[in-house]
Order: C-alpha cells, then structure tokens, then sequence
C-alpha cells in the first residue's frame, strides 16, 4: 500500500529521476568501453609501431610487357614463388604479404556500398553486374582483401564470430577457399555459407569461415586506418603450388600479387642488414625484380593518432565529470522534492511514536524501486546492445546501488533535520 501511495503521490518524480539515472548510466557505459576498447588497441599498436620498422616491397616489373613475358615462364615464375616462400618462413623478419583486389562474385546479396567502385567519386561509373570475359559468369566485383597469416597477425585481427584456425590446411588445390567476412556482412551472410566467385581468373567456391569485429582496421599504404567492415578477407596460402602450364596464368598474377607487402624489422637494426637478408633470400631463389619502398609514416602516423586520441580523451574526461556533476545536483534536487512529497507520512509516523529506525525503513522503501527500476531496464537493453563488455557493464550496474545509498542518505539527511526540528512546520 505504501508503495502504490508513494507512486501516486512521486510517480512522474520517480520517473524523471529514473530516466535521468539510466541516461547517466548509459553514458558512462559507453564511454568507458570506448575508453578501454581504444586503450587496448593502441598499447598494441603503438607498441609495434615502436619496436618495428616497416618496409614496403613491390616488385620492378612496371612494364606491362616486361610483367606477361615473366608470367609465361614457368622457371621465372618458380623464382617467384621459391621467393615468397624463404621471406615468409624466414625468421629474423616478418613479412606481413597485403593486397585489395577484388573478388568477382554471383548472385552478390549485398547493396552497393560492398561494390569495388563505391566511394571512388560521382564520376566513377558503379557496375553492378557483368558478363565476365574468361568464365562466361555473370559476376560483381566485391571489396576484397588478401592476407597472409603473417599480416593477420601483426595486426592483431579479432573475430566476433568463427574461427580463423585454417591457415595451414588451405590449398589452392582445393575447390572450396575459406574466407573472412566484414562486420556489415552479418545481416547478409551466415557463418559457413557458401559463395560462388572468381579468384584471379580461376572459379571457387568461397566458405565463410569467420566474421571480424567491428570496425576492425589496418594500416594500409600509408592508410592509417583502412576499415574492413565491407570487405571479404581472402587468406593466402602458407603453402604454394609448383607452378604447371596449365596454371601458370592464374598463379603468374597470384604470386606477384603475394610478394606484395610490409617487411617488418626490430627497431635495432637498419636497412643494410634487411638488405643482406634479402640479397641472400634472391641468391637463393634467383627472383631479382624487387624493390624496397621506407615507410616511416607507419610509426610516426601512429603516434600522432595516439597523442590525438589522448588529448581528446582528456577533453572527453572533464566533460563526463561535468555532465555527472550536473546530473547529480538535479537528483538531489529531484530527491528533495520526493521526500517533501512524502514528508507529511513521516511527520504521522513520528508523532505516532514510530520509532527512527521504522521510518528509515519507509524512507528505504521510498527510494529503492526507481533504482530497482533502472537496473532492470540498463541489464535488459545490454543484452540487445550491439557493443558488450561485461566488465564494465558490473561495474555500472553495481554504480545504481551507489546511487541507492547516495539517495539514501540524502534522505536520512533530509529526515533528521526534520526530526531535530520535531517538523516545527506542522504544529
């Protein structure tokens, strides 16, 4: 009864103050994932960035003619990927092997933003389906990235759902790839699903292994942060095929594109030692048509971002603490006029001769069902939140019972100065 009465009397009280404590607890939730979620990600990343020089490896076969004459020997080729092989298995570097060609699809479920073409500028012309010349397959072209294990590595790439455990199975020999999928794929795409494509000239099947986490990015030709939540992850193979006649177009364009990428060294040693690594890696798989590109912008990008994000995060710290403030003095004043609302019943139970430690229970009573309230509604809406740290989502649900005690006191506060004025004001 007490209950229903305190309702009627505080309801759109109770109410205001509630949406206020759960606007409040929503915020701080927020920002303290944010805050955690950027502070891992940049102790990892600026740690790499610190230990590590990082140099870019193209190949010199610029000349369209200089690259298909390469490509039609089968020796010159298995130069290349004699090559690949002692840089990616060599141990005193890391070869972090990179590109973003796209994949050619069927029956694409997608929209357009997924299409190779989207955001190149209006004047760029978007297909969204084409015969293709070789297969005779109807096909779009999807944003796509590949990868090798190394690369998937070094930046310390997370999935929200699947499992990335299939680098050293994977074969071009056989049928079916698996690949990775973009956070924005999971209303699309299951996890398992088959899709049907070409992969450099040649047909697969493509089976979603994984899903990578939102807002997953790389550093990427002196792209900082090159987002993925649109792409498909193609990993490359630890292993390659001996290259035949018969697929020697396919793995010509292939190969090349895998000697592509980031070499990374400790910060300790220096370009000549790099080169002597290589020197000997060309002796020995007699591929000479590299050339190493200095990326000093990987590390100093890097600490720019990180002192940018700090100084905002500072600036980020005091508005929260202004906004708490703030929305702690009008629950005070929201408090006060509860407890005036209800001050009359106190008033009775005292001259009744309740005894104090009776009307703290009322007083108790009066204030836990909002936060009760609030709670319920904060853990309801976490379980459907797109963004769940469990931690931090504890230690502000916990908060509300702060806030009860908090509410509490400014109560017991409220009714000793009443009684210590035996509520003059009702004589």
């Amino acid at each position: 009864m007490e209950l229903i009465y305190n309702l009627k009397r505080n309801g759109l009280l109770i109410l205001l103050k509630s949406s206020i404590l759960l606007l409040l607890l929503f915020l701080l939730y927020i920002f303290f994932s944010f805050s955690s979620n950027i502070n891992r990600q940049l102790h990892y990343t600026v740690k790499e960035g610190t230990e590590n020089k990082m140099f870019a490896m193209v190949d010199t076969l610029f000349d369209p003619d200089d690259f298909y004459n390469f490509r039609q020997s089968q020796a010159s080729l298995e130069t290349v990927k004699t090559f690949y092989n002692l840089l990616n298995r060599n141990e005193a570097l890391n070869f972090a092997s990179s590109f973003d060609q796209p994949l050619q699809l069927e029956n694409f479920r997608g929209g357009i933003e997924f299409n190779e073409r989207y955001g190149m500028g209006s004047e760029v012309e978007i297909v969204d389906s084409y015969l293709d010349p070789i297969t005779n397959i109807t096909v779009s072209d999807i944003k796509a990235f590949q990868m090798n294990k190394h690369f998937f590595d070094f930046y310390n790439i997370q999935l929200e759902q699947g499992s990335s455990d299939f680098w050293h199975e994977l074969s071009l020999e056989q049928d079916t790839l698996p690949i990775l999928l973009g956070a924005d794929y999971k209303k699309i795409y299951n996890l398992n699903e088959v899709l049907s494509g070409i992969f450099y000239t040649k047909e697969y099947k493509f089976k979603v292994a994984g899903f990578l986490e939102k807002d997953t990015s790389v550093f990427y030709k002196n792209d900082i942060n090159k987002y993925l939540d649109n792409y498909i992850i193609v990993p490359y193979p630890e292993k390659l095929l001996d290259v035949t006649e018969s697929n020697k177009e396919f793995l010509g364009i292939l190969y090349f594109a895998m000697i592509g990428g980031d070499i990374i060294i400790k910060q300790g040693q220096n370009f000549d030692y790099l080169n002597n690594l290589l020197s000997s890696i060309a002796k020995k798989s007699d591929f000479y048509d590299y050339t190493l590109l200095d990326i000093p912008a990987f590390t100093l990008q890097y600490h720019r971002m990180y002192g940018l994000i700090n100084t905002n995060r500072t600036l980020l710290y005091w508005i929260l603490i202004f906004i708490t403030l703030s929305i702690l003095n009008i629950m005070i004043f929201l408090t006060y006029k509860i407890y005036n609302q209800r001050r009359k019943r106190y008033a009775i139970a005292y001259f009744n001769g309740e005894s104090i430690k009776k009307i703290k229970s009322l007083l108790f009573n009066d204030v836990v069902f909002g936060n009760v309230l609030v709670s319920l509604i904060f853990s309801f809406c976490f379980l459907v939140m797109p963004i769940k740290n469990m931690p931090i989502f504890l230690i502000v649900l916990l908060s509300t019972f702060g806030f009860l005690i908090f509410d509490y006191s400014l109560m017991v506060m409220f009714l000793k100065k009443d009684v210590h004025l035996s509520f003059s004001d009702f004589y």
